[in-house]
């Protein structure tokens, strides 16, 4: 349609409601459409300013390439509905519907998504910047990769088996979020809070974790090969059985941590705190330790063959049953 003869959104749902559905390049400010329903119309390449989209229906609806300032999509039903490359200027869009739907490339700022529904959205190259708040969002097989949350709140979010391979959540707060299965190989959390997260089974393979906050975090059988942890806060974080064979925990603090049956081959744990952490069963080959504080830790049954412990601390130590290195080798 030409949008240069729309006089007023009264006239955009007349037209709909007559079957009409292409209204691109749409111009409007301070547009009502709060409970209406507008399933499958198109406003690609729309500018809207400060729309109210309340608990409207938009499913299927084409909103890509859209200019949205301060729109209000709060409790609307966006499933499936197309937002890639849209620009979203203070959004909000807490407990909105977007399953499904396809926000890849868009850039949201200073966005309101708490407790939305995202399942299966595809937010590939999306940038969630200033702040995203996302707490108690629903994010479970959304596909992240690429995308940016520096500093986004994702508070109590469910991420199970999300995919943010390579993504930016540098200090993002994550605390109590749910990642079980999710992958994060590469990904940058760089100072992230991610205390009391469920992380376990995450791919997290040379992911940079420098400075994080993963205190009391459950990371059992998560894939943490090659991952950076410099300085990161993992004090009585669950790593049973998780796989960290060349990672770099240098200076880091597991004090109470557990490890039991861990991987750590060739890991840099040099002045790392591992006070009261249980390492039994774990396999310490080549892991270099030098200067650790291992003072009341369990290393039960561990293989510490070729590990360099030199000026470590293993006052009260249990080290029952288990394979130390030579003498010459601490």
């Amino acid at each position: 349609m030409n949008t240069s003869q729309l006089l007023d959104f009264d006239q955009l749902l007349k037209r709909f409601q007559a079957g009409e559905r292409d209204f691109s390049n749409l111009q409007l400010r301070h547009p009502q459409f709060a409970q209406t329903c507008l399933n499958q119309i198109n406003l690609k390449q729309a500018q809207l300013t400060q729309a109210n989209f309340h608990q409207a229906q938009l499913i299927r609806a084409n909103l890509s390439r859209s200019h949205l300032f301060q729109a209000n999509f709060s409790k609307a039903l966006l499933i499936e509905t197309n937002l890639a490359q849209a620009r979203l200027i203070e959004p909000l869009l807490t407990e909105a519907h977007l399953s499904g739907a396809m926000l890849g490339g868009a850039i949201i700022t200073q966005g309101n998504l708490n407790e939305a529904n995202l399942v299966g959205a595809n937010l590939v190259q999306t940038q969630l910047l200033n702040h995203t708040k996302l707490k108690s969002a629903n994010l479970m097989e959304a596909k992240l990769t690429y995308a940016l949350l520096p500093q986004s709140n994702l508070t109590r979010a469910n991420l199970t088996r999300a995919v943010l391979t390579q993504a930016d959540l540098c200090q993002a707060t994550l605390q109590e979020a749910q990642l079980t299965c999710a992958y994060l190989q590469g990904a940058n959390l760089r100072g992230a809070n991610l205390k009391g997260a469920n992380l376990s089974f995450a791919h997290l393979a040379k992911a940079d974790l420098t400075g994080a906050n993963l205190q009391e975090a459950n990371l059992e059988g998560a894939n943490l090969s090659r991952a950076t942890l410099i300085s990161a806060n993992l004090r009585q974080a669950r790593l049973n059985h998780t796989d960290l064979n060349h990672g770099d925990l240098q200076q880091a603090n597991l004090m109470g941590a557990d490890l039991v049956g861990a991987n750590l081959l060739s890991a840099k744990l040099c002045y790392s705190n591992l006070q009261q952490a249980n390492l039994t069963q774990a396999g310490l080959l080549f892991t270099r330790l030098q200067g650790a504080n291992l003072r009341q830790a369990i290393l039960k049954q561990t293989n510490l063959i070729g590990s360099n412990l030199s000026l470590a601390d293993l006052s009260n130590t249990n080290t029952e049953q288990a394979i130390l290195p030579n003498v010459e080798e601490r």
